[in-house]
Protein backbone atom coordinates (compact mmCIF):
# COMPACT_ATOMS: atom_id res chain seq x y z
CA UNK A 1 0.00 0.00 0.00
CA UNK A 2 2.67 2.10 0.88
CA UNK A 3 4.20 1.81 -2.43
CA UNK A 4 0.80 3.17 -4.27
CA UNK A 5 1.09 6.02 -2.01
CA UNK A 6 4.24 7.06 -3.26
CA UNK A 7 3.92 6.33 -6.77
CA UNK A 8 0.89 8.13 -6.85
CA UNK A 9 2.21 10.87 -5.03
CA UNK A 10 5.17 11.11 -7.54
CA UNK A 11 2.95 10.80 -10.58
CA UNK A 12 1.35 14.11 -9.44
CA UNK A 13 4.18 16.16 -8.84
CA UNK A 14 6.05 14.52 -11.91
CA UNK A 15 3.34 14.18 -14.27
CA UNK A 16 1.60 17.52 -14.09
CA UNK A 17 4.64 19.85 -14.28
CA UNK A 18 4.36 19.51 -18.39
CA UNK A 19 1.19 20.50 -18.10
CA UNK A 20 2.19 23.68 -15.87
CA UNK A 21 4.58 24.82 -18.10
CA UNK A 22 3.46 24.26 -21.78
CA UNK A 23 2.86 26.83 -24.18
CA UNK A 24 0.98 24.56 -26.31
CA UNK A 25 -1.74 23.25 -23.32
CA UNK A 26 -4.59 25.50 -23.09
CA UNK A 27 -4.56 28.58 -20.08
CA UNK A 28 -7.67 26.93 -18.32
CA UNK A 29 -6.27 23.39 -18.19
CA UNK A 30 -2.44 23.99 -17.32
CA UNK A 31 -2.76 24.35 -13.01
CA UNK A 32 -5.20 20.84 -13.55
CA UNK A 33 -3.96 18.46 -10.62
CA UNK A 34 -4.22 14.54 -12.08
CA UNK A 35 -3.69 11.54 -9.97
CA UNK A 36 -3.58 9.94 -12.92
CA UNK A 37 -2.16 10.45 -16.25
CA UNK A 38 -3.35 13.75 -18.17
CA UNK A 39 -4.97 13.10 -21.38
CA UNK A 40 -4.64 15.91 -23.96
CA UNK A 41 -5.68 16.53 -27.05
CA UNK A 42 -5.81 19.02 -29.55
CA UNK A 43 -8.23 21.91 -30.91
CA UNK A 44 -7.46 22.62 -33.68
CA UNK A 45 -9.94 25.91 -33.49
CA UNK A 46 -8.60 27.21 -30.82
CA UNK A 47 -4.80 25.87 -31.53
CA UNK A 48 -3.65 24.43 -28.12
CA UNK A 49 -4.55 21.59 -26.13
CA UNK A 50 -7.18 20.45 -24.18
CA UNK A 51 -6.98 18.08 -21.25
CA UNK A 52 -8.61 15.82 -18.65
CA UNK A 53 -7.40 13.45 -15.96
CA UNK A 54 -7.58 10.09 -17.33
CA UNK A 55 -9.72 7.43 -15.43
CA UNK A 56 -8.48 5.51 -12.26
CA UNK A 57 -8.40 1.80 -13.77
CA UNK A 58 -7.07 0.19 -10.52
CA UNK A 59 -4.25 -2.19 -9.25
CA UNK A 60 -7.01 -4.91 -9.07
CA UNK A 61 -7.85 -4.63 -12.93
CA UNK A 62 -4.45 -4.75 -13.71
CA UNK A 63 -4.71 -2.39 -17.11
CA UNK A 64 -2.42 0.85 -17.04
CA UNK A 65 -3.97 4.07 -18.55
CA UNK A 66 -3.28 4.42 -22.05
CA UNK A 67 0.04 6.68 -23.44
CA UNK A 68 -1.45 7.65 -26.38
CA UNK A 69 -3.91 10.76 -26.98
CA UNK A 70 -7.32 10.23 -27.06
CA UNK A 71 -7.45 11.65 -30.63
CA UNK A 72 -5.11 9.16 -31.36
CA UNK A 73 -6.36 5.86 -30.84
CA UNK A 74 -7.79 3.32 -33.25
CA UNK A 75 -11.31 2.23 -31.79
Amino acid sequence: MRRVGLMLALAMFGGCAPLAKSKTVCPEYRDRLCATAPECSMDRERGCQVCQCSPSTGPERGVLPSGVAPDRRVR
